[in-house]
């Protein structure tokens, strides 16, 4: 199992699954498994929020919203990016 340390997000790969545990969103404690089909849903919401020019979002984990700006968007994206990049090598 790999670890990954985004500037958004951070957890663990684990290559047999083909899963990324979310441990950390947006320097909140988190706890949620991703498996690559959410990994490349959320990353392709993010890619058409980018696109739009929309400069806010509200996500939720759980019942908590958290908000994201545009800034925090792209690195969001950027992160999930480079999870699906490794998802994918594995």
């Amino acid at each position: 199992m790999g670890s990954y340390k985004g500037d958004f997000i951070s957890g663990d790969m684990s290559p047999d699954k083909k899963e990324f545990t979310i441990r950390k969103i947006k320097n909140t404690p988190a706890y949620s498994v991703w498996n690559e089909k959410q990994l490349r849903t959320m990353y392709d919401q993010l890619t058409k929020v980018k696109n739009s020019g929309e400069d806010f979002l509200v996500m939720t984990y759980g019942m908590f919203p958290i908000p994201l700006n545009r800034n925090e968007i792209e690195r969001f994206h950027e992160d999930l990016r480079a999870v699906l990049s490794q998802t994918e090598q594995l």
